[in-house]
């Protein structure tokens, strides 16, 4: 495996590069998932992950390179209101499987102090929904119905 360091994001960090990884996973992982011209329509400026930067680590390449990011905080909808919440969770495509993601969450988890965490992730998702199960999140049964210009985005809620 390469030698990934997982690191808190700072505002010294190139976050057009972290865009790019938001990018690049999405467009690889979601194909089939999502509708097609959604993924289109997508583009680096879509993701602004400088606005948390206090609460975003990065997976980093011994040269420097970022290859994938988890972001966290306190909960956004409403009716979770006292937990947290993982916002995203993307690795590069070339770096998958090798536990990058995985180190990624349990660096959030740990700075996660509500009692409940959860998570929305695609329903056609199986491969991060693995993830998560062996992270100790479970299903809630709650489906969230997203719609865009394209289609709907069906997710649902796991939580640990």
């Amino acid at each position: 495996m390469t030698d990934i360091r997982i690191v808190p994001a700072s505002v010294d960090d190139d976050f057009a590069a972290v865009a790019a990884v938001y990018l690049t996973t999405w467009r690889a992982a979601y194909r089939g998932m999502v509708p097609a011209a959604y993924l289109a329509s997508l583009t680096a400026a879509t993701w602004h992950p400088e606005r948390r930067v206090a609460t975003t680590f990065l997976a980093k390449t011994a040269r420097g390179e970022t290859v994938g990011v988890c972001a966290y905080g306190p909960a956004r909808r409403p009716e979770r209101a006292g937990q947290g919440e993982v916002y995203s969770l993307y690795v590069l495509p070339a770096y998958q499987g090798q536990g990058v993601g995985g180190r990624l969450l349990d660096a959030a988890l740990a700075r996660l102090t509500q009692p409940t965490v959860y998570l929305v992730v695609l329903e056609a998702n199986a491969n991060a929904q693995r993830l998560y199960t062996g992270r100790g999140f479970a299903c809630t049964g709650e489906r969230v119905r997203t719609a865009t210009p394209y289609g709907p985005l069906d997710e649902i809620i796991m939580q640990r």
